[in-house]
């Protein structure tokens, strides 16, 4: 980025996180605001910044730059919200997104960062209809423990948090990416919060999967929840043979 865009907090609100509040800065960044209190949210503040900084600029990276206010980060559209609310995505379109997801996430590994969070709720679609990785607030640097855990859908109890649990999750979202729906979802209409993490929890404890063999990624999906890879390298081979 050239040049800090300039912002009013007046309308122009999107989201509060567990660490910061975002805001629209225009139409090609947002900014989340640097926390005031609380040694959870600046401790993961500057975990986030740390990883950015070792990441530095990355085409499946959501670019990025430290201010006294805040982050500057690039605006896209939440993958999640995309796949929710558009009706048909072309086939070539959610391959292209995998093929992207796998190459960032096994960047994201190669500088010793696991992102601990890994799913469609943390990547962004830029205007070129490209997918990028957002959210290294809490992510694991190093060895270091992460502060923060994957979605109830995405995390499979007993895993070292590391670079297994990351390609599990990965697994999720491409369930998600081709269904337009979470692994279990299901359930979220019958469970209170507490109940479903523990039903899921159970389920995924015993290798009881979402059946996946009607869909397109059956075998990459089940590799990641099975583990079959040991590095994204490998699970975006399979994908590009697909």
């Amino acid at each position: 980025m050239d040049s800090s865009p300039s912002f009013s907090r007046a309308n122009s609100f999107i989201a509060a996180g567990t660490v910061s509040i975002v805001y629209a800065a225009d139409h090609n960044n947002v900014i989340k605001i640097r926390p005031t209190s609380g040694e959870f949210e600046q401790q993961a503040y500057e975990i986030e910044i740390r990883s950015y900084k070792r990441l530095g600029h990355h085409k499946r990276i959501a670019s990025c730059e430290v201010t006294e206010e805040g982050l500057i980060l690039e605006r896209g559209t939440c993958l999640r919200g995309m796949l929710q609310s558009v009706s048909a995505i072309p086939w070539a379109m959610k391959l292209q997104w995998a093929l992207e997801a796998a190459e960032g996430l096994a960047y994201i590994h190669s500088k010793g960062i696991i992102h601990a969070d890994v799913g469609c709720h943390n990547m962004i679609v830029d205007n070129a209809k490209h997918v990028k990785f957002i959210d290294f607030a809490g992510s694991g640097i190093d060895g270091e423990d992460p502060l923060v855990c994957y979605e109830w859908c995405s995390f499979k109890p007993g895993l070292v948090i590391g670079i297994y649990s990351d390609i599990f999750a990965f697994g999720s979202m491409l369930f998600e990416l081709e269904t337009g729906c979470v692994p279990y979802h299901e359930l979220e209409r019958s469970l209170d919060m507490g109940k479903l993490v523990a039903v899921v929890e159970r389920l995924f404890s015993q290798y009881k999967f979402p059946p996946v063999d009607t869909l397109a990624f059956a075998s990459v999906i089940s590799g990641c929840w099975n583990g079959k890879y040991s590095s994204l390298d490998e699970v975006g081979r399979d994908i590009a043979l697909l």
